[in-house]
């Protein structure tokens, strides 16, 4: 779970609105649990003799006196009548600590009161009957409204047919929470027609209220979610971008776009459920269990005991579903890969014939993803059934106990009802973060998997506090230089000394996988050596500024990279500050200019993805025109032009030759005309060099050079 709890410190940034949904999440478990509560009062109007008046004052009454007293249907049973003129009695089943001294003597046996006389608001008044009424207050009225600190006398009865003796009791002070309930259910009116449609009127209110709330509470979540993810997004592209070249070479692009898509959306759906029902679910279950534990405490310790167990069985399904979870992730990563190749490359698909064998193979990661959704489906789905029936199991042993308490007459039987309310209430949450528990554990994946971009170390040298690489005007030394790419063992360049003076125009050539292109990727730290350094002017390239070594290499690939924007962004690309100007020069002198005017909004023409809008004369004619506005001091230009015919060749020689003067150039070509150009020439075999020298010595004195001479160069000329 380190993942997840990773994500969530994201929540610090914006507490505020945290902080108002949680005052939110709280006001729905409120009315949640006063929904519930609401049921009490009806019962006591439709089913309790002692109404929901006498059921207030009694409550008071018990806070007064310290005492438990049975109510009214209890008493009824309970109590016997002798001739005219016996009233109703109030019994008391237990006594507490702070009870008045007359009560507490024989705990084990049930006292009667039979008569109170008191004072309400400094007249005094006695009872009549039980409950009485607001003309005739009964016995619980008085004792829960006598004045504050005043005495009040009664009769009481020790036993079943003993004789009454008449007490003077001292009354506690009413708690203020109670004192608010008890005046606010006698504002109720005593017609119960009347009582029950305020409690109606009350009921709307409440949802009302709460609906409010929880709008709230899952708008800010939401919000806050998605801020959140947003937040991590941001921090992993940022970190792509600084990713080595190498990180690429090994996962492919597909793996990143998956993670930056597909994982940040789970984890959008993650933070949105831990700030909606993961805090919103245990609030309305607490509030619940509250209202259970005011009405009876004892049976709600039974239900707590048993929590621990389901905490286990949760835990079981965790480990299950996280582990499915990634699974799933990296097969969808996998299957985003094989789309993202057939679309880019739809056309050989076509060509060959390969249709079938591209949908046996997505055919093939596509059952491979089922597998694992449908193993994260079937213990997502399991833990709900689990978890709901388990709960039910262990809040039945409380029902139990309960029932008996009801039946031996200290539980009412509204309070017995209300009680399997609070637990049908509580129930209902615990199954909803079953849920949650499944959508944490993908997020928990999902997280795992984004955090590993993040944590990557980035490419060397992007430390802002190294030195800068003056301009160049020297040297470039290739000094014992060594590679093999992460993961491979064989050496693809081997012990390669060799040293460029400033403004030579040098060629490297080599048959297909001598190393030419790995070899000048290390130049901009594309890619790091594996041993041996390079220096420029005599900076060794690996103590200095990345952003300073590459603002002075210009690079142009056999592989033309262009962005789905307009022809003046994809030139000035990398150059914020250039004029219009600036950029119809560079255009010109990479000729250009001359197809894009032709165009119909001209420099403002959209490329399409890739550049699909154009051919592969004009998007490498783009590269060349990107390269001389940037205005290097080194230019790479790997197979440049690869894919510009022969009269565009020969103008974008003639302007490479006046642009690479006082220039150093590093430029691999198998085209006879670009490498005799060169002031010399090197000659890759097997990542080892294998000749230096001009056009002629090379000829005469390198084999692997005049087999390529022989293969390639010649037709070429």
């Amino acid at each position: 779970m380190h993942a997840w709890w990773r994500v969530l410190q994201g929540l610090k940034s914006y507490w505020r609105p945290v902080v108002i949904s949680l005052i939110c999440a709280l006001g729905v478990g409120l009315s949640y649990a006063s929904g519930v509560a609401v049921m009490l009062p009806v019962m006591k109007i439709f089913v309790s003799s002692e109404g929901v008046h006498g059921w207030a004052n009694r409550l008071a009454s018990e806070k007064r006196l310290d005492v438990l007293i049975l109510n009214l249907d209890t008493t009824v049973s309970r109590t016997e009548r002798k001739g005219d003129g016996q009233q109703i009695a109030l019994i008391i089943d237990h006594t507490g600590k702070n009870a008045p001294p007359q009560l507490r003597p024989l705990e084990n046996v049930q006292k009667s009161i039979i008569r109170v006389t008191g004072n309400l608001h400094g007249q005094p008044v006695e009872s009549k009957g039980w409950r009485g009424d607001k003309t005739h207050p009964g016995m619980v009225s008085i004792i829960a409204f006598a004045d504050q600190g005043s005495t009040i006398s009664a009769e009481v009865v020790d036993a079943p047919g003993a004789a009454f003796k008449t007490y003077d009791f001292k009354l506690n002070d009413l708690p203020w929470y109670t004192a608010v309930f008890v005046h606010a259910v006698n504002i109720l009116p005593d017609d119960p027609t009347q009582a029950l449609l305020w409690i109606v009127v009350f009921f709307i209110a409440l949802c009302v209220i709460g609906s409010i709330f929880r709008y709230w509470q899952q708008f800010l979540g939401m919000t806050v979610a998605n801020r959140v993810v947003m937040d991590l997004r941001r921090r992993m592209y940022d970190r792509v971008v600084q990713l080595p070249t190498s990180y690429f070479a090994q996962k492919g692009t597909s793996d990143v776009m998956s993670r930056l898509t597909q994982d940040t959306s789970i984890l959008t759906d993650g933070v949105s459920m831990a700030l909606g029902k993961a805090i919103q679910e245990p609030i309305k279950a607490f509030f619940a269990f509250s209202l259970a534990l005011w009405i009876d405490w004892k049976l709600c310790l039974a239900v707590v005991i048993t929590m621990p167990i389901l905490g286990l069985i949760i835990r079981k399904f965790s480990k299950r579903m996280r582990r499915a979870s990634r699974g799933a992730l990296e097969n969808s990563s996998r299957m985003l890969s094989i789309i993202n190749e057939t679309l880019i490359g739809l056309r050989v698909v076509k060509a060959y014939s390969a249709e079938g064998y591209e949908r046996r193979r997505f055919a093939h990661i596509n059952k491979k993803l089922l597998k694992e959704q449908t193993k994260l489906n079937h213990y997502s789905s399991l833990s709900r059934p689990t978890i709901e029936t388990l709960a039910v199991v262990l809040s039945s042993i409380p029902m139990v106990v309960a029932a008996h308490f009801v039946l031996r007459g200290s539980l009412g039987r509204e309070e017995f009802i209300v009680l399997l309310a609070c637990f049908a209430a509580m129930i209902e949450p615990m199954r909803k973060l079953a849920d949650v528990n499944s959508k944490v554990q993908q997020s928990n994946a999902a997280g795992t998997r984004v955090f590993e971009v993040i944590d990557m170390p980035a490419e060397p040298n992007h430390d802002h506090s190294l030195p800068k690489l003056p301009r160049h005007q020297r040297t470039i030394e290739f000094r014992n230089i060594c590679f093999n790419y992460p993961g491979h063992e064989e050496q693809v360049l081997k012990n390669i000394s060799l040293t460029v003076n400033h403004g030579q125009n040098i060629a490297v050539v080599g048959g297909n996988g001598s190393g030419k292109t790995t070899l000048l990727q290390l130049l901009p730290r594309l890619y790091v050596p594996t041993t041996g350094i390079i220096l420029v002017d005599g900076y060794d390239i690996a103590n200095v500024s990345l952003r300073s070594l590459r603002s002075q290499i210009g690079l142009v690939t056999q592989d033309t990279v262009l962005f789905a924007d307009s022809i003046f962004n994809n030139i000035s690309y990398g150059n914020r500050h250039v004029t219009r100007e600036q950029v119809l020069d560079a255009s010109r002198r990479a000729y250009a200019d001359e197809f894009i005017k032709n165009l119909p909004q001209g420099y403002d023409t959209l490329v399409g993805e890739h550049g699909v809008r154009l051919s592969g004369g004009q998007k490498q004619r783009l590269a060349i025109a990107r390269a001389i506005l940037h205005d290097p001091t080194i230019l790479i230009l790997d197979e440049a032009m690869s894919q510009i015919d022969s009269d565009s060749e020969m103008k974008i020689t003639l302007a490479l030759r006046e642009f690479t003067k006082n220039r150093t150039t590093l430029m691999i070509a198998h085209r006879f005309q670009t490498v005799i150009s060169a002031d010399s020439i090197i000659c890759l075999d097997k990542g080892l060099v294998v000749g230096a020298g001009t056009h002629s010595q090379l000829l005469e004195s390198c084999i692997p050079y005049h087999k390529l001479y022989e293969n390639q160069f010649r037709d070429a000329g």
